[in-house]
């Protein structure tokens, strides 16, 4: 999908938007249980119900997808020049990311998809268990596939067909897959199937980025210390670099991107790694010589509950939050 050619672009010399969101809660009430997880997800998820109210008042209110790359080059060198970004007349350019799009297996019957598969029409669409036990793909089951198909119906609300970035990690795989090293069902044929997926989704408009190997709590507070984070670094790359294909961008888990000066951001430098996004929702955005620093706002259960104003520049959070969310907080 593309914009038609004829629509006239302009210059866009303000911050860009970026929004990001963890996998959606299908069945919510699996997922709001009231249980330690229970609150995680209440927290930081949004349910499948929530997020299809938010896509089209984004793009009613004027947004367009642009690529993340359309913001920066690299030169030969390694270092980094601004891009001149382009959006259609009146429009707001939006960058969307989703964190940790394992299907980890602690969110096994908790609600969630299964994992991102390729339907009868080599798309990616998602896999399900039902609460009954019924195992279906399905195209509605998380953002990629909901965002995929809105769009297609929709495509001046994409630049060139971009779609989104998919942050994901390694330690219990990627995509639903358990492709890491230590995964009693892991092996060739996980990595082979997380590796078609990938590169149906590069083919459609997404693009991947590091997520860190472990999202270890060690790195909320910056306590994991050069050694331990280079090896965390090293396995990302040697597990999931080559499945995902090439990046230079890294998602820090927590928020977590280190300072400028700190060894563990120099050595993510060493490894590639040039765009930066951390959490806030202020739109910060900075170019340095070396790399880009970006933030991005969360858009999950918290917002929705407890700071419902500083999604308004987004989307009227009035009405969105899902009717099982909104019986507990009653």
């Amino acid at each position: 999908c593309a914009l038609p050619i004829s629509v006239e672009t302009v210059p866009y010399d303000g911050k860009p938007y970026h929004i990001f969101f963890h996998s959606l809660v299908v069945y919510p009430e699996k997922a709001f249980t009231g249980t330690r997880s229970s609150k995680l997800y209440e927290d930081y998820m949004v349910t499948r119900d929530e997020f299809m109210k938010i896509l089209p008042e984004l793009y009613g209110n004027g947004f367009v997808i642009v690529d993340i790359g359309s913001l920066y080059g690299v030169r030969t060198d390694g270092t980094v020049v601004k891009k001149q970004l382009f959006v259609p007349r009146g429009k707001k350019p939006l960058i969307i990311s989703l964190d940790d799009l394992s299907y980890y297996r602690t969110m096994s019957d908790h609600g969630f998809a299964r994992k991102l598969v390729l339907d009868d029409n080599g798309n990616v669409a998602t896999e399900i268990r039902e609460p009954d036990g019924t195992v279906r793909i399905t195209r509605d089951g998380d953002i990629v596939p909901i965002l995929d198909d809105f769009v297609a119906a929709h495509p001046d609300f994409s630049m060139n067909g971009a779609k989104g970035v998919i942050a994901v990690t390694g330690y219990d795989g990627i995509l639903g897959y358990r492709t890491n090293r230590d995964a009693a069902n892991g092996g060739i044929q996980e990595a082979e199937s997380a590796r078609k997926i990938a590169v149906r989704l590069r083919e459609t408009g997404w693009r991947f980025a590091s997520h860190s190997y472990s999202h270890d709590k060690s790195l909320s507070t910056g306590a994991m210390g050069l050694s331990e984070f280079r090896k965390d670094t090293d396995l990302w790359d040697r597990e999931v670099r080559p499945l995902v294909g090439d990046t230079d961008i890294f998602i820090g888990p927590f928020g977590q991107i280190f300072g400028a000066d700190d060894p563990r951001r120099k050595y993510l430098l060493s490894k590639g790694f040039r765009m930066f996004c951390g959490v806030g929702m202020e739109r910060y955005l900075k170019y340095r010589n070396d790399s880009v620093i970006m933030d991005r706002a969360d858009i999950d259960g918290y917002r929705l509950v407890k700071t419902p104003r500083r999604l308004s520049e987004y989307f009227d959070p009035a009405g969105i939050a899902d009717r099982l969310r909104r019986r507990i907080l009653e």
